[in-house]
């Protein structure tokens, strides 16, 4: 094992280390003396002594650093600071013993440091030292030493190179970070590490370890999410069960639904004008500029809405006429404060008399339009005087930055429109099951169908890859299309999610109870005048499995041995049981008997019997009871979310071709010969003969599954979803064969006629259950409305009993049998309406209602604006 270099211990180095201690303080002395008494010494030789004084002092500070480092295995900082002290150090020979020393500590730490490079691989560097260190001392036993393992390929790995000593600490430090991501939990982060050590090296078995850990930490995490999402999913099969509570409905009004604030343009001038109220107005003999400057001025005073004074009141100008003639007879004829001349300037008509009390700003207007044969127009900064006979109105042009969807959100999305006549859910003209969307209407119409107005001139057209509205109309109109961009600009992205659940719940119980006597004929005199059951006649048969025949090894009379054997001296023959009481006639007992054969009715079981054998009969009762429950509890429940507006369609389902038409079956005209039945030994005398049974030639396909179909449209106040929909569930139930087998006569071979089958001949034609809602109607966001439904209660009752005997008090039961069915089913459906963001969350939080305001109300989250409003 090498050892780490040391410094000697030898007496020279002690007295070398003597000198160095006390030769600062001799010089510094020596140099003081001198100085102070202004010596042969000139000022140049002083400053040499003082340079090379601090000099020493320097080189003694960097050679005990120098020994410090050395001393915590830092040996390229020790060699680092033994050279600087070697060069700091005068050239003198008063501190040769300091260099000496200095020499020997550069020597054993460069030696040390050549011994480092070597374990590293940097052969190169830890040679040079070597070498640098028997330059000065050529008998240096640990360089000669440094250099003999450099070359002893035992000790010194040829291949190691310090690119190679590198990589292993940086593996060694990427293994420890990736187990700390590990432990930290963050497989991701620790996977990724250990793909960088791979790269580093390739064939590292704990990088492998520790990557195969992170994926059984990811698997066993995986195995929880797919527990937690399987448990989920089925909590929420669970949940849908659920039928929720709605909360009480009151006639407060969300304060949020009001129109938007105006504060600008020629809707922001209208307000003011009905708003702002003229406390007393007399005009006698004044012209109109009076009239409205003094408008002007009350306005200003009298607007109280705006804040800001500088857009305190109503700016008003008069405009002369355009042309030279009014355009109207009338008018032009009418100089009782009309016009009076085709250019006479409407400020300077007169108002003879005009007495108001508080009436609004626009009614005073009004007043004085009427008195002067003038009228107003509404700009965007100011209210406009013209004479009545113009007609006209500036157009100007205006865009508008819209959504994309902004057609949708504006009524484009219901397609043809509400006046049309046409069901949206209708198939197409071909008859299959394919839908279109109608065509959306123009940004016209659309605009037209929100209170726009468009005179002539005016259009709009909005550009969808711009998502720009460019709209040439009045500023009036201008304003109010600006409105209605800002309101729908400042919606949320809404749209609404459609949930349907059909649920059906069906229960059948049937409770019967009765008694069955097999009495055989027993002697009641010497004259053998005997006693037993009756017989079957219309009843219902029974046979032996019904009875109890063999008791010890003894057969009873009456009970046949062979199976099948239908029994006779029955008591309570006419007494009806089991199959024979409840009578399920529907088209289930069709789709279950597909051969169309005859079915026989089964008794219901025995639970106990009460057998008396005597020497020539024997009596036995059956006691039969039967309590059953069936129940069938079936919830579909399609959703589907769309945009407000527009249609959406979602379908899942499975397509079912079935066929339509049969070809006839084929019979050959003539027979010749025999037909054989091979190893059943029979054989018909007409010969054999092919038959084509009834052959299908044409399919049809038929969609069964979910189909739903909606068209929701979110009212004004976000709080109401208007709703048309169409759901439809459609299920396989069956076939019902409408063939018949085709037969042939034939003998066995004891010559017997019999009839053989030769071919089924199925003619079969499915059968489907449909369950589906046409309807509209409005729903509050959040709520659930049940649209239709159907209960049903079929019961059955059957009360039998044996003449006289079934009327004896309490004995009589004996000789009753009492069955009771009842099915009951419920089919409800249900729709729930439910207003999300683009984030597929519920604008309201989730299950929580808002709170609005007004009163004690304003706390109750349960409360909800009128549907009017």
């Amino acid at each position: 094992m090498q050892k780490t270099p040391t410094h000697r211990t030898r007496t020279t180095a002690a007295a070398l280390m003597a000198v160095a201690a006390v030769m600062p303080v001799a010089l510094t002395v020596a140099n003081a003396g001198e100085g102070s008494y202004g010596g042969g010494y000139s000022s140049l030789a002083q400053k040499e002594m003082i340079r090379r004084q601090n000099a020493v002092a320097e080189s003694d500070r960097l050679r005990d650093e120098g020994r410090e480092a050395y001393a915590k295995g830092d040996y390229k900082q020790a060699v680092d600071k033994y050279r600087e002290a070697l060069q700091v150090l005068p050239d003198a020979p008063m501190v040769q013993d300091r260099r000496t020393y200095l020499t020997q500590l550069l020597a054993d730490g460069s030696t040390a440091l050549g011994d480092n490079y070597r374990k590293l691989g940097k052969y190169d560097e830890a040679r040079q030292l070597a070498d640098d260190v028997l330059a000065v001392d050529a008998n240096n036993a640990d360089a000669k030493r440094l250099n003999d393992w450099l070359d002893d390929p035992i000790r010194t790995n040829p291949a190691l190179t310090y690119e190679h000593t590198e990589n292993v600490d940086e593996v060694r430090r990427k293994l420890y970070t990736a187990e700390g991501n590990y432990d930290l939990g963050k497989y991701d982060e620790a996977h990724r590490v250990y793909e960088d050590v791979l790269r580093i090296d390739p064939y590292n078995k704990a990088a492998r370890r520790g990557m195969e850990k992170v994926a059984q930490a990811r698997a066993d995490y995986y195995r929880a999410a797919y527990d937690q999402t399987r448990a989920h999913l089925l909590a929420e099969v669970d949940k849908a069960w659920e039928l929720s509570v709605p909360p009480l409905i009151t006639d407060q009004i969300d304060p949020g639904t009001g129109s938007p604030n105006v504060t600008g343009g020629a809707t922001y001038i209208l307000n003011k004008l009905k708003n702002i109220t003229i406390p007393v107005i007399n005009f006698e003999d004044t012209s109109v500029e009076e009239a409205i400057d003094f408008l002007r001025l009350r306005s200003i005073e009298l607007d109280t809405q705006e804040i800001d004074p500088t857009r305190k009141g109503i700016n008003f100008v008069i405009r002369k006429p355009r042309g030279g003639a009014s355009g109207d007879a009338g008018l032009d004829a009418d100089s009782g404060g009309g016009l009076g001349g085709a250019a006479q300037d409407p400020g300077s008509l007169r108002i003879d008399q005009l007495s108001l009390r508080n009436v609004p700003l626009a009614e005073a207007l009004k007043y004085i339009c009427d008195k002067t044969k003038l009228r107003y127009k509404v700009d965007e900064f100011a209210v406009t005087l013209v004479p009545a006979t113009e007609t006209d109105e500036d157009l100007f042009t205006r865009s508008f930055r819209v959504p994309p969807d902004f057609l949708s959100k504006l009524g484009g999305g219901s397609g043809a429109g509400e006046d049309s006549g046409d069901d949206p859910f209708a198939p197409d003209a071909g008859g299959g099951t394919t839908r279109t969307l109608a065509p959306r209407k123009s940004e016209t119409q659309l605009l037209s169908d929100n209170g726009v107005k468009f005179p002539e001139g005016a259009s709009a057209k909005f550009f969808a890859g711009s998502s720009t509205l460019l709209v040439r109309n009045t500023p009036t109109n201008l304003d109010l299309i600006e409105q209605i961009v800002s309101q729908l600009v400042g919606d949320t992205p809404k749209q609404v999610k459609i949930s349907t659940k059909f649920v059906e719940i069906s229960q059948e119980n049937t409770d019967e109870l009765g008694f069955d006597w097999l009495v055989s004929p027993f002697g009641l005199s010497a004259n053998q005048v005997f006693l037993g059951g009756g017989t079957i006649g219309s009843g219902m048969v029974r046979t032996n499995a019904d009875f109890i025949s063999p008791v010890d090894g003894v057969n009873i009379p009456g009970v046949p041995a062979s199976s099948g054997t239908n029994v006779t001296d029955i008591v309570t023959g006419g007494l009806r049981s089991g199959d024979g009481a409840i009578n399920r006639n529907s088209i289930d007992a069709v789709l279950n008997n597909p051969n169309r054969n005859a079915q026989n009715a089964n008794p219901a079981p025995g639970i106990a019997a009460l057998t008396g054998l005597f020497s020539d009969s024997q009596v036995q009762l059956i006691m039969r009871g039967l309590a059953q429950k069936k129940g069938t509890d079936l919830m579909t429940a399609p959703s589907i979310t769309a945009r407000s507006g527009e249609k959406a369609l979602i379908e899942i389902i499975r397509e079912f071709i079935y066929p339509t038409e049969y070809e006839p079956p084929e019979l050959p005209n003539s027979i010749g010969g025999g037909i054989s039945t091979g190893g059943l030994g029979l054989s018909s005398g007409g010969g054999s003969f092919p038959v084509t049974p009834a052959t299908p030639t044409s399919f049809e396909t038929r969609n069964t599954g979910v189909t739903l179909e909606i068209e929701p449209t979110i009212g004004g106040n976000d709080f109401v979803i208007d709703l048309r929909f169409a759901p439809d569930i459609v299920e396989f139930e069956g076939f019902v064969n409408y063939g018949s087998p085709i037969q042939s006569p034939a003998t066995d071979f004891l010559g017997n006629p019999v009839t053989v089958i030769i071919t089924e001949n199925r003619i079969e034609m499915p059968v489907f259950s449909s369950r589906r809602v046409t309807t509209a109607l409005t729903i509050y966001d959040g709520y659930t409305v049940a649209v239709g439904g159907l209960m049903r209660e079929d019961v059955q009752t059957v009360e039998d009993k044996v003449p006289i005997l079934g009327d004896i008090p309490v004995v009589g039961r004996l000789f009753q049998s009492r069955s009771e069915n009842r099915i009951k089913s419920n089919l409800i459906i249900f729709v729930t309406a439910q207003i999300i963001d683009a984030t597929g969350r519920p604008i309201r939080g989730g299950d929580a209602l808002p709170t609005v305001g007004g009163g004690d109300a304003g706390s109750d989250p349960s409360v909800l604006p009128e549907l009017g409003n």
